[in-house]
């Protein structure tokens, strides 16, 4: 296969350098030395790039945590938006399992008793079985799943039976129950359970004590709403539990007991008669994880559910007759943490799952909306001492990134966090601003330790500020906005940081212009209006953009037009009479570094074009049929041409890929990494040739290198 793609590759690299031979006239000396060097290394190569996560810690919602019961080292959690990680005990961190799968969303897991090596995932089109801790997969069945939907934080819905590893039982979202007695070869879909209305059958538990036909017996199915289904002939047939919670959430069978954790509270089920065993004085709270220690069956652990901070968390060791919540003053807790960002209120927020480990008495783990929290020691007198385990676990939701010429490696804006400021990518950041959303960086070209940002406290753009720093972000001020706005994008002067462009968010944003680094504003005249049309944080119109060399000069892109300013935003002209094309989802405009009136305008579907006079007239990078993302990097030794990076098609293919030669040539980089998250924004380093910085729906922000 690698011979047959190097061999498409190469034929069309050579189609691409007959039709290149048209655009060497309009090179620069330096770039035809480049297009010859690239010739004669042979065009349109497949690099080999490395690929790791830049260093942020946690910033998602993990909705799950499943432990073997008898085989250390096989942990692992499930993530709302960034895929399932493997904890690795040896260097003590997470293990990402799906960058190499198109699905990333899970909305399930089970762990199979009798095989230590193997783990299901119900992802969002179906389940799939890895043998190999999770290092390769197999598709077993076809079904909706919704990883960050509803109920995420419900589960697990995906049962093995411990007593054989031929029947597996898989919930799905909208379609029931199915059961596969044969290791998920095929599978029957069990009509006496229903499908469950919006967010389907959510919990499934296997009780081993009794056995038919070789498989255990009894089988439990919680489904919101529509309360338990029991079955005693081996999962056969199914019928409703009388006087079960309506609202299961998560269920465990221990010596023949049901234990559920439900929507107003914790409940067990003998088997004859039911028994409220809530927390006193939590009655009617909302009840989500739910654990009970292997070697000690009478010690549980219960988590209450809110999207709040520091859930309550209790603990009883009389089979739920008397509990202590611990994170209270009369059970007070101390909380380490380990990324240097986060605020230690971030504990027990919206938690969905709580868990014992089967194997190390006392040790407790629960997640929540931003990570994993470990607890040594869940009996301990005095303070209860938990603390983060983060390190390799990476979910934060990038909206925008920034890698200037000089100082920091990188800025990234975030979902959620705000985002951060990256001197070392393998460490954990500096948290740029403390407010929810950060949307929009800039800097300065020729001094870029004056950057601004724009941020909001809701992902609608409630609360919008712009805030600059002239120190890469060490400190700031709060800056004034035009008055009604929210949202868009701010772009800054080349030369001069006062000098500011702020396009407001909306169909009708307009464009306004500072020359008192935001303590005032007015409204430029002659800019196109809404270029930034979206009505929240994950607009996909990055419009506007700042010559690299005049301080006086920006651009705005707004449907097939390119706007040009020349007195630092005042009044805006068209450029081009002759539109290219509209964007197509994704729109990026970027303006070359070291040089005036180069800008490149990235419209996704529609292709990847260049203009070398302000906007008067565009070339199409033809090589490229698609372009979703574009940056500029540092160029390679020996020249000054900056490398250009795109997220695009090539030859049919989709890919990263990497021009050294403003686009005549392009060589793919992306190696095996398949960005299941998606491909949100890209940075390339502008300090370090080769490095590309990539930020993702829920992976958080990848690098590439050479």
């Amino acid at each position: 296969m690698k011979k047959t793609i190097s061999l498409l590759f190469l034929c069309t690299a050579m189609f691409q350098s007959l039709s290149s031979c048209k655009k060497a006239a309009s090179l620069t000396p330096d770039e035809k030395s480049q297009a010859r060097a690239k010739t004669v290394a042979g065009t349109n190569a497949i690099i080999p790039y490395t690929w790791d996560n830049v260093t942020i810690g946690g910033g998602g919602y993990v909705t799950g945590i499943v432990i073997h019961p008898t085989t250390a080292n096989r942990m692992y959690i499930r993530t709302d938006v960034g895929g399932a990680y493997h904890w690795d005990g040896t260097n003590q961190r997470w293990v990402q399992l799906l960058d190499g799968m198109s699905q990333i969303r899970v909305d399930g897991m089970a762990l199979d008793a009798n095989k230590p090596d193997r783990v299901y995932l119900a992802l969002n089109d179906g389940v799939y079985r890895s043998d190999n801790v999770g290092s390769s997969w197999t598709k077993v069945m076809s079904a909706t799943y919704n990883g960050n939907g509803d109920m995420r934080w419900t589960g697990e819905c995906l049962a093995v039976d411990p007593l054989t590893s031929t029947v597996i039982y898989a919930g799905t979202r909208s379609d029931g129950l199915y059961r596969s007695t044969n290791e998920g070869t095929a599978w029957t879909k069990i009509t006496s359970v229903p499908n469950g209305g919006v967010n389907g059958v959510r919990t499934v538990v296997v009780d081993p004590a009794t056995t038919i036909s070789s498989r255990s017996a009894k089988v439990y199915v919680g489904i919101p709403g529509a309360g338990i289904y029991r079955s005693t002939d081996g999962g056969t047939t199914f019928a409703a539990l009388s006087g079960a919670p309506v609202s299961p959430n998560r269920m465990a069978v221990v010596d023949g007991n049901l234990y559920v954790a439900h929507s107003t509270g914790v409940t067990v089920w003998n088997g004859t008669t039911w028994k409220d065993i809530t927390p006193a004085g939590g009655t009617g709270k909302n009840y989500c994880g739910l654990s009970i220690e292997a070697s000690d069956h009478l010690k549980i652990a219960v988590c209450q559910r809110y999207s709040t901070f520091n859930n309550p968390l209790y603990r009883s060791s009389d089979g739920g007759t008397t509990w202590q919540q611990m994170n209270t003053a009369a059970l007070p807790i101390t909380k380490t943490v380990e990324p240097t960002w986060w605020p230690t209120s971030w504990f027990s927020s919206a938690t969905s799952s709580i868990a014992f480990d089967p194997l190390h008495h006392g040790d407790l783990y629960y997640t929540d909306w931003f990570g994993i929290w470990y607890l040594s020691n869940a009996w301990q007198a005095g303070s209860v001492d938990w603390s983060t385990r983060e390190k390799g676990h990476e979910e934060t939701v990038i909206l925008t990134m920034a890698a200037p010429p000089t100082g920091p490696a990188l800025y990234s804006g975030a979902a959620d966090v705000f985002g951060f400021r990256h001197d070392n990518i393998n460490a954990y950041p500096s948290r740029l601003y403390n407010i929810n959303e950060g949307f929009s960086i800039a800097y300065c070209e020729s001094t870029p330790a004056n950057i601004a940002i724009l941020g909001a406290s809701g992902n609608d753009g409630t609360g919008t500020i712009l805030a600059t720093s002239a120190n890469s972000g060490t400190t700031w001020t709060t800056r004034t906005l035009p008055a009604g706005v929210k949202l868009g994008r701010i772009a800054i002067s080349a030369t001069n940081p006062d000098k500011m462009v702020y396009i407001a968010g909306g169909t009708s944003g307009g464009v306004y212009y500072t020359t008192n680094r935001g303590a005032s504003w007015a409204a430029a005249t002659g800019a196109p209006v809404g270029s930034v049309a979206a009505v929240d944080v994950w607009s996909k119109d990055f419009s506007i953009a700042a010559d690299c060399v005049d301080g006086d000069r920006f651009y705005i892109y707004k449907s097939g037009f390119l706007y040009a300013t020349s007195n630092g935003g005042a009044s805006w002209a068209q450029q081009n009479t002759t539109a290219i094309p509209a964007k197509n989802t994704y729109l990026f405009v970027t303006a070359r570094p070291g040089t005036t009136g180069e800008v490149w305008v990235s419209l996704d579907g529609n292709g990847l074009y260049r203009t070398t006079n302000g906007g008067q007239t565009f070339t199409k990078i033809s090589a490229l049929t698609t372009s979703t993302a574009f940056s500029f990097g540092a160029p390679a030794t020996g020249t000054s041409i900056p490398a250009a990076y795109s997220f695009g098609t090539l030859s049919g293919v989709k890919g990263m890929y990497r021009s050294t030669d403003l686009g005549v040539t392009w060589d793919r980089v992306d190696g095996t990494q398949k960005f299941p998250a998606g491909v949100k924004v890209i940075a390339a380093d502008r300090q370090v040739f080769g490095k590309l910085y990539v930020g993702t729906g829920g992976r958080g922000v990848l690098y590439g290198q050479q």
